[in-house]
């Protein structure tokens, strides 16, 4: 067994974790959200009335990267990484899905970070389910 150094990384995060907040309401925003790669540390703030997605960027861009999601509306807040989002809690750990879904609660969040092959969400408050 190889002994790990301290500071060691297997990916190393931007030096910048929290870099702002994009807000997406009803006043010119959208129900669909392309996340890029230069979005990491970003918080994204989900107003929109009714179900909105937010589609992360290809699971390869996303090596070293961390998005944050919250909810401030009671709808439906779906992250969809394309078959690549591994996710835990009660349902059990490393289940593989394409989206995960925040069934409509204010206050819910998410945090998902990228390794280059898959993104993990750590999910926060809500009941957060996966579909494939």
């Amino acid at each position: 067994m190889t002994t790990r150094a301290q500071g060691q990384r297997d990916v190393a995060l931007t030096s910048l974790p929290f870099r702002g907040i994009a807000i997406n309401d009803d006043t010119n925003n959208t129900t669909s959200v392309t996340v890029y790669a230069s979005d990491s540390g970003i918080l994204f703030i989900n107003k929109k009335t009714g179900t909105t997605t937010y589609t992360l960027p290809a699971v390869a861009d996303g090596k070293g990267k961390v998005f944050l999601f919250y909810s401030y509306v009671a709808n439906n807040l779906v992250i969809a990484g394309a078959s690549s989002i591994l996710v835990g809690g009660t349902s059990g750990a490393g289940i593989v899905g394409a989206t995960v879904t925040l069934t409509a609660l204010i206050g819910g969040w998410a945090v998902v970070i990228g390794d280059g092959s898959n993104y993990f969400v750590l999910p926060g408050v809500g009941t957060w389910t996966y579909s494939t």
